[in-house]
């Protein structure tokens, strides 16, 4: 069947296979997916048990779900929430960030549409304020001030490099995120104790990461191995776990798996569906350390749905939080015309399956050209994970040659035969306003058939909890008691 600008323009309305809220799709497909997720979560889980204390779903209309327009565009203010959000955990500031909006619009006009000048606007807004941030880091005395000082420096830089695909220099991508994990790691040096940098050996080369311990750290402790998601850096896993767990008393341990930061954009090394592999080996390390009791795994955002494959795989974790749930990559994906197209190409001879991925590619380049500046950056952005010719294309600002190989490899991401697997005790999380996971959180507890029933939950967060939208950009407080209240029971 033949790619369709129409195909396109709904695929980038549902690319959105992020770590964080990356505005993937437009503000008219944003309010309709919307409006699904919460009636889906509604009418297909409201039989599960969900902790105490949790709302019920808010039937509150998808004109209000957004709880704050920083910006008239959906994709910069979707990914702007989360840093606004993480005021929380001190790694940015709430006057620091309304001054940069400011800032950017006053630049901008602030468009509902974006094109090449917003984006170098949004990239050039943050990257003024971070710099400034990490000179003054440098200028304290203070180790406190310039602790917080860098980890908001960090922050401001991670959404530099969520969106510099889309800038007049998308080939700044490296730099800018090797300036993001320098001042993650200059701040977190200075946490009391600091963290233990480690790396752990894997068939896809050897993988960093960090252990966090609590001050004190004589007893055998909760611990959790948390997993990012697609397009999230370190800084961020502060707010989805490591500050929360080490004011509980846990150890928490962070990992860059492959697709994911410097593994990704230095080692240009693509996500892997065998996540088992992965969390085998953070596993294995982090039992060997002092103090470890039992442990735990939060897979975020699209690090929720890798996740499933390592609580099914990977022996002797005592329960896992999919953060939120979800089972099959490709099926979110909006160009399903081609979808197709990959699916039942790869069932034909080699010949064929050459045959059929030149004239796919043929198609899709002769499309994207006449596509809005967003959309062409928004498959650049979502398809970069899968596929590294995506990710060298767009930093040479070139549409990418291989469509289908992008779409091959997204295509081994189904974990649905995962979580049926799974018997440890399981939480599945689900956002009202998720216009990236949609309905397959609620969907993905009937298939979580081996894990008995008291030892499965759906946590739904809501808009009238002030959780709403992917992942709970402005409430992740309120996301982190949820959710430990919940591992509580089961690791301590």
């Amino acid at each position: 069947m033949p790619i369709t600008r129409r195909s396109l323009l709904i695929g980038a309305g549902a690319t959105g296979l992020a770590g964080v809220v990356g505005g993937c799709a437009s503000a008219a497909d944003s309010a309709d997916a919307s409006a699904t997720a919460s009636g889906s979560l509604d009418s297909n889980a409201s039989a599960l048990p969900t902790p105490s204390g949790s709302a019920p779903v808010s039937t509150i209309g998808a004109d209000v779900l957004v709880p704050l327009q920083l910006f008239a565009n959906q994709a910069l203010n979707q990914e702007t929430l989360f840093a606004f959000g993480a005021a929380a955990v001190q790694t940015s500031e709430v006057g620091e960030m309304l001054r940069i909006v400011q800032t950017i619009n006053q630049a901008t006009g602030n468009p509902a549409e974006l094109n090449t000048g917003v984006f170098d606007a949004y990239y050039d807004g943050f990257g003024a304020f971070g710099d400034q941030l990490a000179a003054a880091a440098e200028a304290t005395s203070s180790p406190v001030s310039k602790r917080q000082r860098l980890q908001r420096a960090s922050m401001y830089a991670t959404l530099q490099t969520f969106f510099v695909l889309g800038t007049s220099a998308p080939d700044r991508e490296l730099d800018i995120a090797q300036v993001c994990q320098n001042r993650f790691d200059q701040a977190v040096a200075l946490y009391d104790p600091p963290p233990t940098k480690f790396s752990v050996t894997t068939s896809y080369g050897d993988l960093p990461g960090y252990f966090f311990r609590p001050a004190d750290n004589n007893d055998s402790r909760p611990t959790l191995i948390l997993s990012n998601g697609s397009d999230g850096q370190n800084i961020e896993m502060v707010a989805f776990g490591v500050f929360a767990g080490l004011q509980r008393g846990y150890n928490v341990a962070i990992f860059e798996g492959p697709g994911q930061m410097l593994t990704l954009f230095d080692r240009q090394i693509p996500f892997t569906p065998d996540w088992d592999e992965v969390v085998g080996a953070v596993f294995d390390w982090v039992k060997d350390q002092k103090g470890v009791g039992k442990v735990g795994l939060v897979g975020i955002s699209f690090g929720g749905m890798l996740c499933a494959r390592a609580a099914a795989k990977v022996p002797g974790l005592s329960a896992v939080v999919l953060e939120p749930a979800a089972y099959n990559a490709a099926a979110l994906w909006g160009d399903q015309e081609a979808v197709q197209s990959v699916r039942q190409a790869l069932a034909l001879p080699v010949d064929q399956q050459q045959a059929a991925r030149e004239k796919l590619n043929a198609e899709y380049l002769q499309i994207i050209p006449s596509l809005p500046k967003e959309t062409q950056f928004n498959i650049a952005k979502r398809g970069e994970i899968y596929n590294i010719q995506t990710m060298l294309d767009a930093r040479a600002g070139k549409p990418t040659s291989d469509y289908f190989g992008m779409l091959e490899a997204m295509l081994q991401f189904d974990f649905q035969a995962d979580y049926a697997q799974i018997t440890i005790p399981t939480m599945l999380t689900a956002n009202e306003g998720d216009i990236f996971f949609d309905q397959q959180s609620a969907q993905a507890v009937d298939f979580l058939t081996k894990v008995p029933a008291g030892d499965k939950v759906l946590q739904r967060f809501t808009a009238a909890q002030g959780t709403q939208l992917h992942d709970q950009p402005n409430g992740p407080t309120a996301g982190q008691e949820a959710i430990f209240d919940w591992l509580d029971t089961h690791l301590r």
